[in-house]
């Protein structure tokens, strides 16, 4: 019985493979010692090329008609481990080790949950490796410019993206209306980042900075309640135009926007709680 596409599931499938399949395997830098989780294995052409390469294939499928499929398939390979489910519920932890490597074409419809998850347990996985829209892709990997957004942001706090190349729709069954990215994501080892400023605060302060992409950095910051002549001083202080967009402004220039505005509130709010105090012990 042939099987068919589900589209509640965003199931596009390799059909030119080879030519793809063995880029894939060579842009994410493959060996023999890697533990690999693929997230979608789909009919298990790129599994087939993975099990044969590494250590060990973890493959997480949510489609119970491709369980036997797989299951077939690669029942004699002892290094597979098939965990049927949503990826987004399923405890990854029960099944990687430290040093994972994700390499998959996830469903696009679901990206960025998808790589929230991935981000939520890279203390077990180093690298991924995915295939996504490939307007995402540019978005991802974006350095400056328009293609900017609270999702660049978020990757570049963990690791550093990059754009590894295109895979045109033709090459997809069903053909989707959209073209592919194969993007790589590599999670910093030192915490560069979070080292500086909490995850909290600097989420706070990016999601105000886009929370309007045709508005100036300083109207879209004036949505946390601080004054625009408060916003205006503290970006001349730090060399950034108050006439800029929040995607033109890199990570580190934003952490240091985000630690001086939290170290001026922290002050006042230290000497308004003093000046509570003697107040109230004068009562």
């Amino acid at each position: 019985m042939e099987f068919k596409h589900k589209k509640k599931y965003g199931q596009n499938f390799l059909n030119n493979k080879d030519e793809i399949l063995n880029k894939i395997i060579e842009v994410s830098n493959i060996s023999d010692n890697d533990e690999i989780l693929e997230i979608g294995p789909g009919q298990g052409a790129l599994t087939s090329l993975l099990v044969e390469r590494v250590k060990k294939v973890t493959c997480v499928e949510i489609d119970k008609d491709l369980e036997n499929i797989l299951r077939k398939k690669f029942s004699l390979k002892e290094n597979y481990t098939l965990v049927m489910g949503d990826v987004l519920e399923v405890d990854l932890r029960r099944y990687l080790n430290q040093g994972t490597k994700v390499v998959a074409n996830i469903p696009y419809y679901i990206t960025s949950p998808i790589i929230n998850k991935i981000i939520e347990n890279k203390d077990l996985i180093d690298e991924a490796y995915i295939m996504v829209q490939k307007e995402v892709g540019e978005r991802i990997c974006a350095k400056s410019g328009k293609e900017r957004g609270i999702l660049t942001l978020a990757v570049e706090y963990y690791g550093e993206a990059e754009y590894l190349f295109t895979i045109p729709r033709e090459f997809f069954n069903p053909i989707p209306n959209v073209d592919s990215a194969f993007i790589s994501i590599k999670f910093y080892k030192d915490d560069r980042y979070k080292n500086k400023i909490s995850e909290d605060l600097y989420f706070k302060y990016v999601k105000a900075a886009f929370s309007n992409k045709r508005k100036n950095i300083v109207n879209n910051l004036a949505t946390l309640g601080y004054s625009k002549d408060k916003i205006k001083e503290i970006l001349n202080q730090i060399e950034v135009s108050e006439n800029e967009r929040a995607e033109n402004i890199s990570i580190d220039k934003f952490i240091e926007l985000i630690n001086i505005f939290e170290s001026r509130w922290g002050n006042w709010w230290k000497k308004a709680m003093n000046f509570w105090y003697k107040v109230k012990e004068k009562i």
